[in-house]
């Protein structure tokens, strides 16, 4: 017993004895509050944590490409190639998915939430009480898995590589984009000037018939000469509508890939004054492949990935720690030895990986196979990129030689061998055969000319695209188009 002073309310003091039992009571009961208190605000804090991270780190592009009013008027391919960088759906999926992975890699490396359980335990069935036996009691338990050191930072690592994956794929997937963006330009412009040299062909051939027909009606000319005219006219007009059709038709597919409505078909500039040069040999276009490229450079990160997984199935066979801490509340029973005082416990516990032959180390030797996969797969993509490279530098090679000699010898020479044979003809010295076939020899030429023009720059964004970065700013030191 302990004596205790108290003011009355009268002023006087007055005395009265507290037991020992009662001062140990109220101990426990500011330590339960603490404790209590204590767990409140680390679940609270725990709770809130992610949050807090999401709020840090905003979700944006890995370009951060500023939206603003389109502009619609008459652009060249690059400038064309800027607004698809900008609003294709394709490319902004993904970057979304480059977001996702990125956001995956703080969850990866993060260790299991703890465990928080209160349970009451040994109360009595037939009258229940908390107060009857010094059995009963409310226990609180806090529980931690915690890996094994080292399976949480591989974990991250492959969190990572995944990362990386999808950023190499996001530019791979640009560039081919982007050739196949211009392809579809180049075809367009093609398929315009076609147009357009049908349409001075037809006038030319039109205005001959007119000439012939009046020839004819004072029987200077055969019916026969006329007849061949205007069955050239109607070649050249079916060609001409076919071109029309596929403009359309191209023009579609550049308003899809840049996400344009269809009220806003594109207008295009293109100069054809010079091909685009390869200013670089074979070898080293090989080279650039081998350091650009993000197929491969994605291979890399796979191969990486495998190696990891490799390394995380090896630490599976050590075990993980579950640590925990409990608080047992205890009434103040009459027959308790301790007079009902709190419990305080603490234990650790580890799985045991017995069955290593059927499932840890099954997981080893799978995870080996994929790294001799991944592997591979890299020495597969490094051959055929090689062989994409190779043939398309002789494409544009071929190309250009064949774009030469009909800007240099043969649309001359047609364009003068159609001049002489007209002259010969008002002389009488050849037959209306060999105007028309030179007239139609010419048109032939030239849609071959502007041909091999557009394959050839074609060919160019495809060995762009091979080798991962544009000729332009070589020597080649990485990055994206």
């Amino acid at each position: 017993m302990r004596t205790v002073a108290q003011k009355g309310k009268d002023g006087s003091n007055y005395y009265y004895q507290v037991p020992i039992q009662v001062k140990k009571r109220l101990k426990r009961v500011v330590f339960r509050n603490i404790c209590f208190g204590g767990l409140f605000v680390f679940c609270c804090v725990v709770s809130l944590q992610p949050a807090i991270g999401e709020q840090k780190r905003p979700d944006t592009g890995i370009y951060g490409v500023a939206r603003s009013d389109r502009d619609y008027s008459k652009k060249n391919p690059g400038g064309l190639v800027e607004e698809l960088l900008q609003y294709n759906p394709e490319l902004q999926s993904l970057v979304a998915k480059i977001n996702a992975a990125r956001a995956f890699i703080p969850q990866a490396s993060a260790p299991d939430d703890p465990r928080l359980s209160l349970e009451a335990s040994n109360i009595p069935v037939g009258s229940p009480s908390f107060s009857r036996t010094p059995m009963t009691g409310i226990q609180i338990y806090l529980r931690q898995r915690v890996p094994f050191p080292g399976k949480l930072s591989l974990k991250k690592k492959i969190a990572e590589s995944r990362e990386a994956q999808a950023v190499e794929e996001h530019l791979e997937r640009l560039n081919q984009l982007v050739a196949e963006f211009k392809g579809a330009v180049y075809d367009y412009s093609y398929t315009t000037n076609a147009a357009d040299i049908s349409r001075k062909t037809i006038g030319r051939l039109k205005a001959l018939t007119k000439t012939l027909e009046a020839k004819y009606a004072v029987g200077e000319v055969p019916q026969q000469d006329v007849l061949k005219t205007k069955v050239a006219v109607s070649k050249v007009h079916e060609r001409l509508i076919q071109q029309d059709k596929m403009a359309d038709i191209l023009g579609s597919r550049i308003s899809t890939l840049l996400n344009r409505p269809e009220k806003n078909p594109p207008e295009v500039i293109v100069s054809k004054k010079i091909l685009t040069e390869v200013p670089y040999g074979l070898e080293e276009l090989l080279k650039a492949a081998q350091s650009s490229r993000h197929w491969l450079n994605r291979a890399d990160k796979k191969v990486d990935e495998a190696e990891y997984r490799h390394k995380l199935a090896k630490k599976e066979l050590l075990p993980d720690f579950d640590f925990s801490a409990g608080y047992r509340i205890r009434s103040n029973a009459i027959e308790g030895p301790v007079l009902g005082e709190d419990f305080f416990s603490a234990g650790v516990s580890i799985n045991i990986p017995v069955w290593t032959t059927r499932k840890q180390g099954k997981k080893v030797e799978q995870t080996r196979y994929l790294i001799t996969a991944a592997k591979k797969d890299k020495e597969t993509l490094e051959q055929e990129i090689n062989y994409q490279v190779e043939k398309l530098f002789f494409e544009v090679t071929q190309l250009e030689e064949q774009y030469e000699l009909y800007r240099s010898r043969i649309v001359p020479e047609s364009e003068s061998a159609l001049v002489s044979s007209r002259r010969s003809y008002e002389a009488n010295e050849v037959d209306y055969l060999n105007v028309i076939t030179n007239e139609l020899d010419l048109f032939q030429a030239q849609l071959l000319l502007h041909h091999y023009y557009f394959e050839h720059e074609k060919k160019i964004a495809e060995l762009e695209m091979a080798i991962g970065k544009p000729l332009a700013p070589l020597p080649f030191t990485g990055g994206a188009l």
